[in-house]
């Protein structure tokens, strides 16, 4: 079988035994990133590479979604109580629940995200039912299914990528640098330059009061994509406190720390942990290795 429609086969299968559950749950959902945010970045649902599949949810829906998940033969990967609380409380997502399809052997992995922002985070929580509200329709392999509005996933995607690149957990486990983070970013801006307008990509992000995090990540995108277009945004966004986060990491005040190595090298190294490993304390360290033990199972 061709390599491409085994994808599309496989990525069809997977989505079948999750829209069964969304279906049965009849719950407001906004399915993200993976193939939406392929088709909103390039026009194509199977030009990024994905694993999971991740639907973001209002956290007071949670019982209920993971309820037609069991139900559907999906199992969660932790059953401890003090690991679920850790997940509910310093995470923006439950443990992952996974379900084999033996017939096609296949493992099916969901993620339920309750949050954009990190557990970190101390200042205003984003709403998420209200952030969903306006999910629009979109079909993909024959399924109709919900996802976020191109500002909307652009603001969801700038988020989830300033968490990859400032948590020190994920920082000391693995390379969470990557060049692929801003091609996406840069080609869903792109590609929908006529829709997201400079005003309303600013006043959604000054009412959630991330307009700091959304210049860091514009920054550092057009440092890497030199296109002027992105020029008009980073003017609108920069402030002084995003302009203080571009040379640290850390996803809060406490942890935050300064940079050694200048973006480039950052961006290029295969073990950022060695960039970082002697400013540690002994209190990152603790907080990396009770997160080793609840997220990786280590």
């Amino acid at each position: 079988m061709d390599k491409n429609i085994y994808a599309e086969f496989i990525a069809k299968a997977e989505l079948n035994e999750v829209h069964k559950v969304l279906i049965a749950s009849a719950i407001p959902y906004a399915i993200i990133k993976g193939e939406p945010l392929s088709f909103l970045a390039y026009g194509d649902f199977a030009l990024r590479k994905k694993s999971d599949i991740d639907i973001l949810i209002d956290k007071n829906n949670i019982k209920r979604f993971e309820s037609q998940l069991e139900n559907h033969g999906f199992i969660t990967q932790s059953n401890s109580r003090k690991d679920r609380i850790l997940y509910l409380s310093s995470s923006h997502q439950t443990s992952p629940w996974i379900k084999t399809v033996n017939n096609l052997n296949l493992k099916v992995v969901v993620d339920i995200n309750f949050d954009i922002l990190w557990g970190e985070y101390n200042g205003k929580r984003i709403d998420i039912h209200e952030f969903i509200s306006d999910a629009i329709d979109m079909e993909i392999y024959g399924f109709k299914i919900k996802t976020l509005t191109v500002l909307k996933s652009l603001i969801q995607l700038m988020l989830h990528q300033y968490k990859d690149l400032n948590s020190i957990f994920l920082l000391a486990t693995r390379n969470s640098i990557k060049y692929d983070m801003f091609k996406d970013l840069y080609y869903l801006l792109k590609n929908n330059v006529h829709i997201i307008k400079v005003s309303d990509l600013y006043n959604i992000s000054s009412c959630y009061q991330i307009v700091p995090y959304i210049y860091y990540m514009l920054y550092y995108t057009r440092l890497l994509f030199h296109d002027r277009v992105l020029d008009d945004y980073i003017e609108a966004f920069k402030t002084q406190e995003g302009i203080d986060l571009l040379n640290c990491y850390g996803l809060n005040d406490s942890e935050r720390r300064e940079w050694k190595y200048n973006f480039s090298t950052r961006l290029n190294s295969k073990n950022v942990y060695e960039l970082i490993k002697n400013d540690l304390t002994e209190k990152d360290l603790m907080k990396i290795n009770i997160n080793r033990r609840a997220f990786l199972n280590e």
